[in-house]
């Protein structure tokens, strides 16, 4: 089976080290090998060219903002990349009719997968330390994701799935869904899921035209180029002069020593920052450095049930945020934080499906999962009326009946039973909260 091309295109080890210098050279290389694939993607997203042409420019510049900060690989470059693009359409939900109005309606992570996947043909070997899930999980997700495309729920957990994920290679690479499909057993609808692909795919516009081209890679050579002129100044020293005294060096020792006192700085100040960050807020400096700390405490719990309840309580600090965003007038805010706190409560529910023994740890996890997905934001929508935030209250309205739709057939899968009525799950009011006080 024929893999996708960002395995073999990356071929110099140095590309990403010289890009991490703003050398133009790499950087333009970097560029050239994912411009197409990117503007695929962004032009499938949005169905509108300048739209894509501003989400591609705005991918690119992001990625060169964080890329001294990026530890991968040409090719895992590139499907980071895809992955900011892919990112920032699910944030901002471009309209659409048919096919694309189906995928708008995905959770985030969904979102990113299909369009990472099916559009931007990114295999899940590539995808798996990206997302920071395993390939079976996302092959699973994967199908989740295409019945929910479909009108229909349903989750892909249970059979193994490569030999499906194969036939999707071959639909993406333009084979019948029909003979792709044929004689696979699992999972049961994997014909049907084979059209959703089909259908997706029929989304990818034109390649990518010389003057759009043009324009995106002036504009991350331009912003290279200032970037570049930043990094030498801060890296090189003035040149020594000849006739001028020899400059003295520090002996080894001294060296040691100011390593040593850097390091118990370095220790201080972290910890110091550390404590700080806890207490932050949405809008506060420390609070990128909060929610790092966060990521890292999820990523470092190997139990899916402790991971589960971690996500669980994250989703609550979430919660509080957006009331306090909420009560302070702050709109766009409270959106992005309760997108979050969804984001956080669905990971929780994928983490308690991957466990097989449903011990007491596991029903007291799911119960509390119950409990924080049941709450409703009345409250928090009220607050934005009475602030005039008109426009942010439908989009948490929007959040929240998107959250109700993935997360019914996850909760089913877990062992809730469905709603009678084809409604959601009772719902227990919030409680009245008064706002922190703006710091």
């Amino acid at each position: 089976m024929a893999q996708p091309a960002i395995a073999t295109e990356f071929t110099d080890p140095t590309l990403v080290s010289r890009a991490q210098r703003y050398e133009r050279d790499a950087v333009a290389s970097l560029c050239d090998r994912s411009l197409e694939a990117l503007h695929r993607v962004c032009l499938a997203l949005t169905g509108d060219q300048t739209a894509a042409e501003e989400l591609a420019a705005g991918a690119l510049l992001k990625a060169l903002d964080g890329i001294t900060g990026f530890t991968g690989d040409g090719a895992g470059f590139h499907v980071w990349l895809l992955r900011l693009a892919a990112g920032a359409a699910a944030r901002r939900r471009p309209a659409g009719t048919g096919t694309r109005e189906a995928l708008a309606a995905l959770s985030n992570f969904d979102y990113e997968l299909v369009a990472l996947r099916v559009l931007g043909e990114v295999d899940v070997d590539h995808l798996s330390p990206v997302l920071s899930a395993q390939p079976p999980s996302l092959r699973a997700w994967l199908v989740t994701a295409l019945r929910e495309v479909d009108g229909r729920s349903g989750t892909g957990w249970g059979p193994d799935l490569r030999a499906f994920d194969g036939a999707v290679e071959e639909v993406i690479e333009g084979a019948d869904p029909a003979l792709a499909g044929a004689g696979l057993s699992a999972p049961h609808d994997a014909p049907r899921l084979l059209e959703v692909v089909a259908a997706l795919r029929a989304l990818v516009g034109e390649p990518i035209d010389p003057a759009t081209a043009t324009r995106l890679r002036t504009t991350m050579l331009a912003a290279t180029a200032e970037r570049r002129a930043r990094w030498v100044y801060r890296h090189h020293t003035a040149a020594t002069v000849p006739g001028i005294e020899q400059r003295h060096y520090p002996s080894r020792s001294g060296t040691v020593v100011a390593l040593a006192v850097a390091a118990v700085l370095a220790v201080v100040v972290g910890a110091v920052l550390s404590v700080l960050s806890s207490f932050a807020g949405p809008t506060s400096t420390f609070y990128p450095l909060k929610r790092m700390g966060e990521s890292a405490l999820v990523a470092i719990q190997l139990d899916p049930v402790d991971r589960a309840d971690l996500e669980v309580n994250l989703a609550e600090t979430r919660e509080r945020e957006a009331e306090d965003m909420a009560a302070r007038g702050d709109g766009d805010q409270t959106a992005a934080v309760l997108d979050d706190r969804y984001q956080l409560l669905i990971a929780a529910g994928h983490d308690l499906l991957s466990v097989s023994v449903h011990d007491s740890r596991w029903k007291a996890a799911r119960s509390r999962l119950f409990e924080k997905s049941d709450i409703q934001m009345t409250a928090i929508e009220r607050d934005l009326d009475a602030t005039g935030q008109t426009r942010s209250k439908e989009e948490v309205e929007r959040l929240a009946t998107s959250f109700d739709v993935t997360r019914r057939p996850i909760e089913t899968e877990l062992g809730r039973p469905a709603p009678a009525s084809g409604g959601t799950a009772p719902a227990a009011p919030t409680p009245a909260v008064s706002p922190s006080p703006a710091p």
